[in-house]
C-alpha cells in the first residue's frame, strides 16, 4: 500500500488542486482576471454537486455590483447572456469584466473587483465550507491548523455576549503576566470609556505592535475599578487542557483538531499531549472522563481520527465521505486505544463544527459516550484550500461528510445532544471558575454508557524501534532540493504509525477500510515513518517521504504490487527507478494534484509524494527527491 498524504482542514483537506488555480493568466487577461478564471474552474471541477456555469459567474457578477457602489464605482451593467458551454461562457464573462475595469476609480481596484466576483461565486452555492479567503484570512488558517503560531498581543479571549468580558487569558501572555483574569471586565481603554463597545469595536482597540502598551481600566466587581499598563507581547492558546474536578471527574478541553505531528509554539504535540494527559488522569484516580468540544470549529480529520482511536476500537467507521459522481470512502478510528476506559460524556455547542460535530456524532453512534449541550453548528464537509493568484484562497466542498451509518444528513442539521442544556454562564461564573453547563455534564455521566473494555493493540515495533531501524531516510529540514516554487523545505511534520489503521486513515481512507485492515496486516505490516516538507503545513506545494516497514520482503512486495486504493490514485509512468522495484502514482479524486514514486529495498517500501496543482507537479524535482531519499535508504540495516 503506498502512502498517500491528505492535510484536512475542518474536515477540512488542504491539498490544493488543479492547475487553474495556479495557471499563468492569458496574455490578454487584464489584472485580476486570472483569479477569477482560476475559482470558476476550481468550483465547476471540484465542488461536490453539479454546478452550470452560467449561474456561477452570473453570482459572482451580482455581488460584484452590490460591491462597486460601496467602494465608489459605478456598478457594471447586467451582464449579456452566457453559452452553457463552460469555455465560451467565460470567454463573454471576460470579454465585460475587460471592459468593466478599464475605467476604475482609485478606490475601488481591478483586485477588489476580483475578490468580489470570487466571493460571489463561492457563496452562491450556499455550503457551509465554500468560501472566498482574503490573503489575510488564508494566512491566518493555514497558521491556525498547523496548531497557530504565537500571536502578538494581550493574550485575552472576550465574550461575544456580555461587553468588555475577560473569559480566557492566555497563559504566560502579556495579560496573564500583568495579573489580569478570566472574568475581568474591560470598562475603559487608554481613559476612553468602552463599556457599551460591542466585541468587535473592543478587540480592535487592543491591537498594536509589539512592545506597545495599553491601559486597561478594570472592574472586578469589589470594588473601585483597577487600572493595569501592558506591554503588548507574544502569547499562545494551547489546544489542549486537562484537569481533575471534584468527584474523580476527568476533564479535557481540546479547542482545535491541529494537524499531528506538527511542534506547536508551546512545544508540545497534540496526540502526545493528549495520551500524557490521560496518562495523568489515570495516575491521579480519575473515574470518568468530559471531553469540551465546545466551540471547537474543527480541523484535521486525521487527527479527529486519532483521538477517536484513544476511545473506539480500531474497526469503528468515523465518517462517510462521498460525492455527486459516484466517489465514496470511509475512515477509521486510528492508532491505540488507550488502555484504561472510562465512562465518558462530550459537551457540544453551536460552535463546535466539523472534526468536533464528526467526533462528536461517532462517539454517539458507537454508544461511547453521552452528549451534552446545544445542537451543534452542522457544517461538515470535506473541503480543500486552492491557492489563488494574489494570494488568497478559495476553500470548497469536494466531498459531503456524514456520519458513517447515519441515514440523516448532518451538515446543515447538526449534531444533536442527548441531554439539552443552556449556556447560563455569568460573570460571577468566571470570576470563580464555575462552569454550569460541566455540572450539567458531571450529572450526565451517571448515564453514560458502559465503557468497552480497554483492549489496546500491541505493534510488533515500537516508534522507537521503528525510528532506529529506517528513520535515517528521513531528510532533515531544507535538505530537500528546491525549485521556482518549493522554495522552503522545512519539516514541519515527523510521525511514527505503529498500527495499520493509522496507515488507512493516512491515505484518505477506503471504502471498504476493515477489508483493507484485514490485507494490510496479513501482509505483516510492522510501521511508518513519516516526515513533510515545505513552507507551513497546509501550504504548497508540499513533499512527503514515507517509509514502510514490514516483517518480509513478500509483504513489502505485496504492499508496492497492489493499488489499495484506486479511488484515489491512478497508476503513472514513473518518472525515475529506484531500488528493487519501482510503481508511480497520480492523485484522484480528494488527491488530485499530488504525485508519487513508490520503490522497495528488501522488506521497506519507500514513497515520496509531490503535492501542488496541476500543471506545476515538478517530476524532475519529484525524481531528485526520489534520488536524494534512494541513497539514504541503501545505507540503512534492516535485518532480513
Amino acid at each position: 500500500m503506498t502512502m498517500l498524504h491528505r492535510l484536512l482542514l475542518t474536515i477540512v483537506c488542504c491539498l490544493a488542486l488543479l492547475a487553474s488555480s495556479l495557471a499563468p493568466a492569458a496574455a490578454q487577461d487584464v489584472e485580476g482576471l486570472d483569479g477569477v478564471r482560476a475559482a470558476y474552474h476550481d468550483m465547476l471541477d471540484l465542488f461536490y454537486r453539479p454546478v452550470a456555469p452560467a449561474d456561477l459567474l452570473q453570482a459572482g457578477w451580482t455581488t460584484l455590483r452590490a460591491a462597486a457602489p460601496r467602494r465608489g464605482a459605478a456598478a457594471p451593467g447586467p451582464l449579456p447572456d452566457l453559452p452553457d458551454d463552460p469555455d465560451a461562457a467565460f470567454q463573454t464573462f471576460a470579454g465585460a469584466y475587460t471592459s468593466y475595469v478599464a475605467s476604475l476609480p482609485p478606490s475601488f481596484t481591478p483586485t477588489m473587483v476580483a475578490a468580489a466576483i470570487e466571493t460571489g461565486m463561492a457563496d452562491s452555492v450556499h455550503e457551509q465550507h465554500t468560501h472566498y479567503l482574503p490573503p489575510s484570512i488564508m494566512q491566518r488558517f493555514l497558521s491556525t491548523v498547523g496548531g497557530g503560531d504565537e500571536s502578538i498581543g494581550l493574550g485575552v479571549q472576550l465574550s461575544g455576549i456580555t461587553a468588555g468580558l475577560i473569559t480566557e487569558v492566555a497563559p504566560g501572555g502579556p495579560a496573564d503576566t500583568a495579573g489580569l483574569q478570566s472574568g475581568d471586565l474591560v470598562v475603559a481603554v487608554d481613559g476612553q470609556d468602552i463599556s457599551t463597545a460591542d466585541t468587535p469595536t473592543l478587540a480592535s482597540t487592543l491591537v498594536g505592535p509589539q512592545g506597545s502598551t495599553v491601559k486597561l481600566t478594570i472592574d472586578r466587581g469589589d470594588g473601585e475599578p483597577q487600572t493595569f499598563v501592558i506591554a503588548r507581547g507574544p502569547y499562545y492558546f494551547p489546544p489542549l487542557n486537562s484537569s481533575v474536578l471534584p468527584g474523580g471527574v476527568g476533564y479535557v478541553r481540546l479547542t482545535d483538531f491541529v494537524i499531528s505531528g506538527t511542534s506547536l509554539p508551546n512545544g508540545t504535540e497534540v496526540l502526545a499531549d493528549l495520551d500524557r494527559r490521560l496518562d495523568d488522569l489515570d495516575d491521579q484516580g480519575a473515574q470518568s472522563l468530559i471531553l469540551d468540544l465546545r466551540n471547537n470549529g474543527g480541523g484535521s480529520v486525521q487527527t479527529a481520527d486519532e483521538i477517536l482511536g484513544r476511545f473506539l476500537p480500531e474497526r469503528v467507521r468515523t465518517v462517510r465521505e462521498y460525492d455527486d459522481r459516484g466517489h465514496q470512502t470511509f475512515e477509521i478510528a486510528s492508532g491505540r486505544l488507550h488502555a484504561r476506559q472510562l465512562p465518558m460524556a462530550v459537551l457540544i455547542n453551536g460552535g463546535s463544527a466539523s472534526a468536533s460535530e464528526m467526533t462528536a456524532a461517532a462517539l454517539r453512534d458507537a454508544h461511547r459516550a453521552i452528549l451534552v449541550g446545544q445542537k451543534t453548528a452542522g457544517a461538515l464537509a470535506s473541503s480543500e484550500l486552492l491557492p489563488l493568484p494574489g494570494g488568497g484562497g478559495l476553500q470548497i466542498a469536494v466531498a459531503a461528510a456524514n456520519a458513517p451509518d447515519s441515514t440523516t444528513e448532518l451538515d446543515g442539521i447538526g449534531v444533536s445532544p442527548d441531554v439539552v442544556a443552556a449556556e447560563s454562564r455569568t460573570v460571577a461564573d468566571y470570576r470563580t471558575g464555575h462552569d454550569p453547563l460541566l455540572d450539567v455534564a458531571v450529572a450526565a455521566l451517571s448515564r453514560a454508557p458502559a465503557p468497552p473494555p480497554a483492549w489496546p493493540a500491541v505493534p510488533a515495533l515500537g516508534p522507537l524501534d521503528l525510528d532506529r531501524l529506517v528513520g535515517a531516510a528521513l531528510p532533515g529540514s531544507d535538505e530537500l532540493p528546491t525549485n521556482d516554487r518549493l522554495t522552503v523545505t522545512t519539516r514541519w511534520q515527523r510521525l511514527d504509525y505503529v498500527h495499520a489503521n493509522e496507515l488507512i486513515d493516512q491515505n484518505g481512507g477506503s471504502p471498504d477500510p476493515v477489508g483493507l485492515l484485514q490485507a494490510i496486516r496479513a501482509r505483516g505490516y510492522q510501521g511508518t515513518a513519516m516526515a513533510s516538507y515545505g513552507a507551513l503545513p497546509g501550504d504548497l506545494p508540499t513533499v512527503s517521504v514515507d517509509v514502510d516497514l514490514y516483517s518480509t520482503t513478500d509483504g513489502a512486495h505485496e504492499a508496492i504490487s497492489t493499488n489499495d486504493i484506486p479511488e484515489l490514485q491512478q497508476p503513472m509512468d514513473p518518472p525515475v527507478v529506484a531500488g528493487e522495484e519501482t510503481s508511480a502514482y497520480r492523485g484522484a479524486w480528494l488527491a488530485t494534484g499530488s504525485s508519487l514514486v513508490v520503490w522497495r529495498r528488501g522488506r521497506a517500501v519507500f514513497t515520496v509524494t509531490y503535492s501542488d496543482v496541476p500543471g506545476f507537479d515538478r517530476p524532475a524535482s519529484l525524481a531528485a527527491i526520489v534520488q536524494l531519499v534512494d541513497a539514504r535508504a541503501a545505507q540503512l540495516a534492516i535485518p532480513h
